[in-house]
């Protein structure tokens, strides 16, 4: 279970650079009850090529080949050549097809920072304790970081007196490219994750009501989608260091069956959001990945095409790889430790277990927790968190284990 921070102000204490160090304690500064929750895990793939090394092809568009499933696995790769277009297949079985995106990796292996101030970290992002944790992920076998924009949106995006989304601010996309371009030099890729259920907690403070609007007001919902989402998603195209998009993290929080402490909505206008702005990235950039995390496996239905289309209607807004987490928490019936991705039942995209802590794989050993998903059909590990409890130091080795025992795989990544 990880719990966010009340207030998004809080600072770090100073990081050494040393790869595998003994980084030091990351407060979370003075903060209140905060919202709790446990993830689950639901990634998602797209398409892959039959050039391997070319990366995932894309649904529809001029080049590429079919993937003939002949390797369970998908063969993926790192740059993602194999065409924004490409009319690529199912990673699993070489059937179906994403939404265009490249470049999805046949086993992405990494971890979460989240944030370094939460809710906060742009426009004004602390580069170089990202550098520090960017080199020491990188020097542990990590290739891929998933990473939190608006959060709660106290800070970003930001909303008119009408209750609109403002027009994005280049200092916004300054910051951005900042921290990518700190990710790029140190060897890894950024899954920027736009939203988390902290939008309905209490720590959203005044942007609460403002955000519930966002979720169950259609126009508004469009205003972030026109005035904020798709400029960012053009600005940051051809980015080095940007290896996807989240749309939320654990949406689930805020629906009804959720946790969530300021209000609670419909999962449906959860799914709508999800389809809608998925759909407004790959309109943007039709090059770039997009996913959803999950909390559990009990919601993975909730985000196959077919829901997403239902919900929202629009049929380009739908995810190209799942994400998934999980925690003791959540109950052996959602233990993806215990069971193999061929489990699940989601065979048309890639599955990355986006959440997870390293004490919590029973009966796999935290050591070799990276090493068994792989092994066991899934396409990637990112575990909770860098920058949380200082559980750093817990995440070298299970990293270090499935670099050495996989080097070639890791490496083709991002």
């Amino acid at each position: 279970m990880k719990t966010h921070p009340t207030f998004f102000g809080f600072a770090l204490c100073a990081l050494t650079a040393a790869a595998c160090g003994s980084p030091g304690p990351f407060p979370e500064g003075t903060g209140g009850s905060g919202g709790q929750s446990t993830e689950a895990e639901s990634g998602a793939g797209g398409a892959n090529t039959t050039d391997g090394s070319a990366g995932t092809g894309g649904a529809t568009g001029a080049s590429g080949t079919t993937a003939t499933g002949s390797d369970t696995m998908g063969t993926g790769g790192a740059g993602g050549t194999g065409g924004a277009a490409g009319t690529g297949g199912d990673a699993m079985t070489g059937s179906g097809g994403g939404d265009g995106a490249t470049g999805i990796c046949e086993f992405a292996s990494g971890l979460n920072i989240a944030w370094v101030n939460f809710a906060n970290d742009i426009p004004n992002p602390q580069i170089s304790t990202f550098q520090t944790i960017f080199k020491n992920t990188h020097d542990a076998g990590g290739r891929v970081i998933r990473w939190w924009l608006h959060t709660n949106g106290t800070v970003t995006p930001g909303y008119n007196g009408d209750g609109t989304v403002k027009n994005l601010q280049q200092s916004h996309v300054d910051g951005i490219k900042a921290v990518l371009a700190a990710a790029h030099s140190a060897g890894v890729g950024i899954v920027l994750s736009l939203w988390s259920f902290d939008m309905a907690q209490d720590n959203a403070m005044g942007a609460a009501e403002n955000n519930k609007n966002l979720m169950i007001q259609d126009h508004i919902r469009q205003s972030y989608a026109d005035n904020y989402l798709t400029p960012l998603v053009k600005a940051l195209q051809g980015t080095p260091g940007l290896y996807a998009y989240e749309i939320f993290n654990e949406p689930e929080g805020m629906s009804t069956t959720g946790w969530a402490t300021k209000w609670k909505i419909d999962i449906s206008y959860i799914q709508k959001a999800v389809n809608q702005w998925a759909a407004a990235i790959h309109e943007a950039d039709p090059t770039i990945p997009v996913t959803n995390g999950s909390q559990t496996m009990d919601y993975r239905t909730k985000y196959t095409d077919s829901a997403l289309i239902a919900a929202g209607g629009k049929a380009n807004g739908t995810l190209d790889f799942y994400q998934v987490h999980f925690y003791q928490q959540n109950g052996q019936g959602n233990n993806v430790f215990a069971n193999p991705r061929s489990h699940w039942g989601l065979s048309d995209k890639k599955l990355v277990i986006g959440e997870f802590s390293i004490d919590g794989t029973s009966p796999v050993s935290g050591e070799d927790s990276y090493t068994y998903l792989l092994a066991n059909g899934y396409d990637g590990a990112w575990s909770w968190a860098y920058t949380a409890d200082n559980r750093w130091p817990s995440m070298q080795r299970p990293m270090n284990n499935l670099y050495t025992a996989e080097t070639a795989t890791v490496d083709a990544c991002p």
